[in-house]
């Protein structure tokens, strides 16, 4: 088995680019964004970009960083034959080197180079994905490394010195203290197989130094980044690095007494409540979006806390949705009435609780007493006490379909009703699903249709 290894091909991600979550500050030196910034915002707030090289072994946890300042760039042969030659868990040169396209453009002369010391060069095509993993991955992981260095100085030449050492330090101890895997035994055990190949050094000779071309690929992340929030600067003492988080900085303020307490700041939950009901909502995100006047990717960005929606658009949303404001407790409540689809388990279970006051909306799946059922869809009434009622659509033959007594407390099984009534059920999601902006109406009305007998449920066969 281990004969088996040792003639098995040696593969190493290579990747460059502006680091997505390290930025240098005059002031603070190198800082960690938390949340991804555009390198024009970041320049306005002192920030200048860095640019990270790293080495991934396909398919492990095992990594070699290195950094540079943008106008002192690194020669990518200086970077991979250092990597080879110092990086321990990169077990040495490897027999398949594969990069992304920009890469092997900005060095043409990469290949031949690569070639005469019995290294392949690869570029991942369009389908492959693990050089971007290993790329994004090595993001993720450059945010983390703690300040084990400190500067000579603050300039960014001095600082991105110490960086480079944090780097090569935090690789050092991954090989002695060993990788963090989330108890993955598959990966473990892959691991541990690499670090027992034998190192190959690259060779004696050097390979000639050549610069590379730069270009937009190297910050291409910014293109799915939302618009810039307010931001501020904290000193977390355990990594010793200053970190960039969004928000506004707590501030304090004295009460009567002199004792100094934090300013209370109201938490929004348009955009949890939001997400939610657009995951049920019978219409495509998309159709949601232009409805209310945004584009699908700055809903996106909103419903993920990532970006705010101006107030007009805001308002919008929270009018197509049915969100009324909570001055008792502070928040936003799906008020409804709705048509909604069963597509994701918590969402279903979190606008239930919601609008069902915690579980009390007796749900039933309705069936025409006599005739046949819709052969597509199966219909969930949720009738809460005091508000209108709710529907919801299960697509029939669906995993998610059979998980609904679980996910709705006090579900009642199946309940046979009027045929005239089921009839009406079917045609008015038919109609609320036409649009967005139609759900609520349809089920206003329908509810209007049976609001006198609707208490005592007159309209269900028992």
């Amino acid at each position: 088995m281990d004969d088996q290894r040792e003639h098995l091909d040696r593969e190493h991600h290579f990747y460059v680019s502006i680091a997505k979550f390290l930025f240098h500050h005059p002031e603070h030196g190198i800082v960690s964004v938390h949340d991804p910034i555009r390198l024009a915002d970041a320049k306005q707030r002192g920030l200048m970009p860095i640019i990270l090289y790293g080495i991934t072994v396909a398919g492990l946890p095992v990594r070699w960083l290195t950094f540079s300042t943008v106008d002192q760039r690194k020669s990518l042969r200086e970077v991979l034959l250092t990597a080879w030659r110092d990086a321990e868990g990169l077990r040495g040169r490897p027999d398949i080197l594969r990069v992304n396209r920009y890469v092997a453009q900005a060095d043409p002369a990469l290949f031949e180079d690569l070639t005469r010391i019995g290294i392949r060069l690869d570029i991942a095509d369009a389908k492959d994905k693990t050089v971007a993993a290993s790329l994004r991955s090595a993001h993720n992981a450059s945010r983390w490394l703690w300040q084990r260095h400190s500067p000579e100085h603050s300039s960014l030449t001095a600082c991105v010195a110490a960086l480079c050492l944090d780097a090569q330090d935090d690789h050092r101890r991954l090989m002695h203290h060993g990788f963090y895997t989330l108890s993955n035994k598959k990966m473990d055990i892959g691991i541990q197989k690499w670090l027992k190949l034998d190192v190959r050094n690259p060779p004696a000779t050097s390979l000639e130094h050549r610069d590379w071309e730069a270009g937009p690929w190297l910050s291409s992340w910014e293109a799915s980044l939302p618009p810039d929030q307010p931001r501020y600067f904290y000193k977390d003492d355990t990594s010793r690095r200053t970190w960039l988080l969004i928000g506004k900085e707590s501030s304090e303020s004295a009460d009567d007494n002199g004792d100094e307490i934090l300013a209370y700041e109201e938490y929004d939950n348009v955009p949890e409540i939001a997400k939610h009901l657009v995951a049920c909502w019978p219409n495509q995100p998309t159709e949601i979006a232009a409805a209310i006047g945004v584009t699908l990717r700055q809903l996106q960005w909103f419903i993920s806390r990532r970006a705010n929606l101006d107030g007009s658009c805001r308002d919008a949303l929270t009018r197509l949705l049915s969100l009324e404001y909570d001055e008792r407790m502070g928040v936003y409540t799906p008020a409804g009435p709705y048509v909604l689809l069963a597509r994701k388990a918590q969402a279903i279970e979190t606008i239930y609780q919601e609008i069902s006051g915690g579980g009390g909306g007796y749900p039933c799946e309705l069936i025409p007493a006599q005739g046949q059922a819709d052969p597509s869809w199966r219909y969930v009434l949720i009738n809460a006490y005091s508000t209108s009622p709710t529907i919801l659509m299960a697509p029939r033959g669906e995993m998610i379909t059979e998980r609904l007594p679980d996910l709705m407390m006090n579900y009642e099984g199946i309940r046979p009703v009027l045929p005239d009534f089921y009839r009406d059920v079917v045609a008015t999601c038919a109609r609320a699903c036409r649009s967005p902006q139609v759900n609520v109406r349809e089920m206003e009305e329908f509810s209007r249709r049976y609001e006198e007998n609707w208490a005592d449920c007159a309209w269900i066969e028992d």
